[in-house]
């Protein structure tokens, strides 16, 4: 689900530095993640853009290549002015991607310890 090759390259291997990100990973993106589902449930698409933005620059500073995609497909239908009924089918889906990729950074991080 994950794939930390490309921060442990920009990392130059540091594990401090890998620690650190994928904590800010694990405190944010789960805040994130439901306040973009409140604001979708309100239909606030400048909000649901705003965090799927963030989300989608998290996901890929981690490898989570499927997060990633699903981010960018919300924030590119809200910016192009698209239908917006396919953004809950999205949301679902990353809903169980982000579930487990909460569990994959929960136990990289158990590797630091």
């Amino acid at each position: 689900m994950i794939n930390l090759d490309n921060l442990k390259a920009l990392s130059k291997d540091n594990p401090a530095f890998i620690k650190e990100i994928l904590q800010v990973y694990l405190d944010n993106a789960p805040v994130d993640f439901d306040k973009l589902k409140l604001h979708a449930s309100e239909q606030d698409w400048p909000h649901v853009r705003y965090f799927a933005h963030k989300l989608k620059s998290s996901s890929f500073t981690i490898g989570f290549d499927d997060g990633f995609t699903l981010f960018q497909q919300m924030e590119r239908i809200i910016k192009d002015q698209e239908d917006t009924s396919n953004i809950s089918v999205l949301i679902e889906e990353a809903e169980t991607c982000c579930k487990r990729s909460f569990i994959e950074v929960q136990n990289e991080l158990q590797t630091f310890e």
